[in-house]
């Protein structure tokens, strides 16, 4: 699928001063949830996805039970078609393991943007993403 364009996280610490990667970050049904979310994207959306991120307060360790689980998706191209089956995707994972993903689609374009690229929302899923 190549590499991927987002910068890697300027803080890539996690709960507890830990360094962590990836899943490691996630417990229980959060991380199977996310595991399964990531699996299908990669299974049904192939190259048509460049990166997944885990961001947010799930990704910071500053979340609290009912914190919804952040997941930035960098796609080649953001179409209709496949916003809905990433949502649809999102879904099927929420309802298996009693949890909430929220997905933010982005297609790669956006970031050579230098409008999209400086919105607080890019800036801070990119310093604090991990890779997923």
């Amino acid at each position: 699928m190549g590499e991927s364009t987002f910068p890697k996280p300027e803080n890539p610490v996690g709960r507890g001063g830990q360094t962590m990667a990836g899943l490691d970050v996630l417990e229980g049904n959060d991380r199977r949830a996310v595991e399964a979310f990531r699996q299908a994207l990669r299974a049904s959306l192939g190259a048509d996805v460049v990166d997944i991120r885990l961001f947010g307060s799930k990704a910071t360790g500053t979340d609290n039970p009912e914190s919804d689980i952040d997941v930035l998706v960098l796609v080649r191209e953001r179409t209709p078609a496949l916003m809905d089956r990433i949502v649809d995707l999102a879904f099927d994972a929420n309802l298996a393991h009693d949890v909430y993903i929220s997905p933010r689609v982005v297609a790669q374009s956006v970031l050579s943007d230098p409008l999209w690229a400086a919105t607080p929302f890019l800036r801070t899923a990119m310093r604090e993403g991990i890779r997923i």
